[in-house]
């Protein structure tokens, strides 16, 4: 038993904590990266599951940075209570991230038509729509703004410009060439646009949105945009999603696996100190 001696555990849980301690700041670091730099993702598929597993990391990480403490103060101290409170934390904090591991798995399961739905949807009613007025469509048209210019990709399916054309967006934006389209005519938003070096900004958007001899006037088949993306957002925020949300799976269950050892330890020594330390004995000169 000299494995599991009262020195070694105080050692092993020592170990430990400070593993909790720096684990804790990558979950709190991790969160806040996918919740506040990623946040766009949620307002463009109309889900807010990814943001809140991104919360829950935050939270967990924050209580585990402070079970990190209070797991040194009782190792030290020797103070059976506050291992008791040591282990009941460490057991919430490894449902919160088991909760957060699966609440990503489920929202990778549901990228699908219905995403795609909500995508189309509030590029048709929600972006660019009285932005000035309305908080909530501003923000969806500085998401998908954000998007299209992160991911490289115009609306929702490949070569999808047509979607703009039929938005509340198209009709504002053009409020008298709406129906009669005229080489004023602007047909996607400037985050459709691909930069082209060569060319000065108003040529290359004025090739982009306003294009007299192609799309995203007329079809794709008739000629080719080297100024406007021809990816569509849907395919590319899946890929951006599916790489993203690894992360917040892997840290929800492994970091539940690492917390499981903290409270076998803890639960070991606690056994442990329920009995009188015996010192060992030395040899007489």
């Amino acid at each position: 038993m000299g494995f599991f001696s009262r020195g070694k555990l105080r050692i092993y849980l020592a170990v430990v904590n400070v593993l909790f301690f720096i684990l804790g700041g990558a979950c709190v670091g991790l969160g806040a990266w996918q919740a506040v730099d990623k946040v766009f993702i949620s307002d463009v598929i109309g889900s807010s599951l990814y943001s809140t597993a991104a919360y829950l990391l935050i939270f967990a990480g924050c209580v585990l940075v402070i079970i990190s403490c209070v797991g040194c103060v009782g190792t030290v101290m020797q103070n059976r209570p506050i291992l008791v409170l040591y282990m009941v934390t460490l057991i919430l904090t490894f449902i919160l991230m088991i909760a957060a591991g699966a609440i990503a798995a489920s929202f990778k399961e549901k990228i699908g038509s219905d995403m795609k739905t909500n995508m189309r949807n509030t590029i048709l009613s929600r972006y660019g729509n009285n932005v000035e007025s309305n908080v909530d469509n501003k923000r969806i048209t500085k998401s998908w703004d954000t998007l299209q210019r992160m991911l490289g990709c115009c609306a929702v399916e490949n070569r999808g410009w047509q979607v703009y054309r039929d938005s509340q967006w198209f009709k504002q934006v053009n409020p008298y060439n709406n129906i009669q389209i005229d080489q004023n005519t602007i047909f996607v938003p400037t985050s459709c646009c691909i930069h082209q070096g060569p060319y000065s900004t108003d040529d290359w958007l004025r090739k982009c949105q306003r294009n007299p001899y192609g799309p995203p006037r007329y079809p794709f088949d008739i000629s080719d945009n080297t100024a406007l993306s021809n990816n569509g957002c849907f395919d590319e925020a899946k890929t951006f999603i599916y790489n993203n949300i690894g992360s917040l799976i892997g840290f929800g269950f492994a970091f539940g696996f690492i917390l499981i050892v903290g409270v076998i330890l803890a639960g070991l020594l606690y056994r442990n100190l329920a009995t009188p330390f015996e010192p060992v004995a030395t040899k007489e000169r």
